[in-house]
């Protein structure tokens, strides 16, 4: 992925990478965790109230993060 900041007098760009899930999920269990378990973005009932369903579609249907949860 690239990120680039628009700044003046010119653009900063990062490149980087996320591994795949199974790159965590190996190296968390080798690390002694278990019940690794991913948990997809949520949108609370009070946001869905203020907003309405449709203006939280687009983010649902795409989450942006996913948090990961482990036990030590």
């Amino acid at each position: 992925m690239r990120i680039t900041a628009v700044l003046e007098p010119q653009p900063i760009s990062f490149v980087g990478m996320a591994p795949r899930r199974e790159v965590y999920e190996d190296s968390l269990r080798a690390a002694g965790f278990s019940d690794v378990e991913w948990i997809p973005l949520r949108v609370s009932d009070a946001g869905v109230r203020e907003f309405g369903e449709d203006f939280w579609a687009d983010v649902l249907a795409s989450p942006p993060l996913e948090m990961l949860r482990c036990r030590a």
